[in-house]
């Protein structure tokens, strides 16, 4: 029988802005998540980093509220993430991969079209602060359907802010992203956080985790097998070679024995 880690002392459960503890989920009788225990802060990048397969997107969807755990409990500023769906839903908003916007649509129509399905208060003045904020105006007659993939990315992530949640969830914001494109999702990460809004955030990315995150969770198999900041596990690579995440998510992963 696997034993639930604690939920790591900082922050403490009450003052998180999530919070996540001894989640389980099974899909066909095979275990994707088995006891992951995280807690961020307010304000926190947080990271996670996992091969393919390891359940980055199956957390996710749990803590959108797309799927709901096996067992566990999962908080969002302190309210309870699975009895409190309704009283939480405006404070997150998930980024997935997949661009799911409507083809047919031009930008300016998906974003006036979402603001008012969210219920914004003012939905034309908080679409113009948007489209300001993301620098989107050259972009509003053109219809989604013939966006770049960075251009697309901007918007899915312009969408979710239209509620101002205080939580966003990001699924691999940049993977396929040429890097300049690339820097430009980091600059909108950074504006965030800088404004006091809590990011989790999934990612191949090594540079980026270490970048823009200010702790990360390595996952494999369902399981948390390490967690702290990048700098602080980037240590326990011990190979004689410079510090690197890289190369200590490399042998974490290699040697869990999960």
């Amino acid at each position: 029988m696997s034993v639930c880690p604690m939920i790591p002392a900082w922050p403490r459960e009450p003052d998180a802005a999530l919070s996540l503890h001894c989640l389980c989920k099974t899909y066909d009788r095979q275990q994707v998540l088995s006891d992951i225990s995280l807690a961020v802060a307010p304000g926190e990048v947080f990271g996670l980093l996992g091969p393919n397969g390891a359940g980055k997107t199956t957390l996710m969807k749990l803590i959108a509220g797309l799927s709901r755990p096996d067992s566990g409990r999962l908080t969002i500023f302190g309210r309870d993430g699975g009895r409190g769906r309704q009283s939480i839903k405006h404070m997150l908003a998930l980024v997935a991969q997949d661009n799911n916007l409507e083809r047919e649509f031009t930008v300016q129509e998906a974003l006036l079209t979402y603001a008012c399905l969210y219920g914004v208060a003012s939905p034309r003045q908080r679409v113009a602060e948007i489209v300001q904020e993301f620098d989107l105006t050259a972009m509003l007659a053109k219809r989604v359907a013939v966006l770049s993939g960075g251009m697309a990315r901007r918007l899915l992530i312009a969408r979710a802010l239209l509620p101002a949640p205080r939580l966003v969830l990001l699924d691999e914001p940049t993977v396929g992203l040429d890097p300049d494109v690339r820097q430009d999702i980091w600059a909108v990460i950074r504006r965030l956080a800088a404004a006091g809004t809590t990011v989790f955030m999934t990612t191949h990315y090594m540079e980026e985790a270490e970048q823009l995150c200010r702790r990360v969770a390595l996952l494999k198999a369902g399981r948390v097998v390490a967690a702290g900041t990048p700098a602080a596990l980037a240590l326990l690579a011990d190979t004689g070679e410079p510090p690197s995440l890289e190369a200590a998510f490399l042998r974490l992963v290699r040697e869990a024995g999960v």
